[in-house]
């Protein structure tokens, strides 16, 4: 029973980061709904459920179920590929919010020019 429990104060550390980014995207898509934010949005989300379902729903079934790492073996290779994309569309958003970012800002800084004190 205690090795369950700190077993599951383990998996929920590794929550807290995919969880703090998908707060800031469910932000930022209740702010502006544009392109950048709706893939943010959706790949922090599934960022999110992958990382529970690795770190919670598969250890209990190896823990519990008494399957071995083998036979659970397909769900990680699936689930790595699937990583992978989402990764990718997440660091698209981002760069087409920093491009976006940056390139806002030049237009306003163009339009009110240096002070010459």
């Amino acid at each position: 029973m205690n090795s369950s429990i700190l077993l599951i104060l383990t998996s929920l550390t590794s929550i807290i980061c995919p969880l703090l980014i998908f707060v800031a995207c469910s932000y930022y898509i209740s702010k502006n709904i544009r392109i950048d934010s709706i893939i943010l949005f959706i790949s922090s989300g599934f960022s999110l459920l992958s990382t529970g379902f690795y770190s919670i729903l598969l250890p209990y079934l190896i823990q519990n179920r008494n399957f071995t790492f083998s036979d659970l073996q397909p769900y990680y290779t699936i689930g790595g590929i699937v990583n992978i994309i989402f990764g990718l569309c997440f660091a698209i958003g981002l760069f087409i919010l920093v491009y976006k970012t940056v390139n806002e800002n030049k237009i306003v800084s163009h339009r009110f020019p240096p002070s010459n004190d």
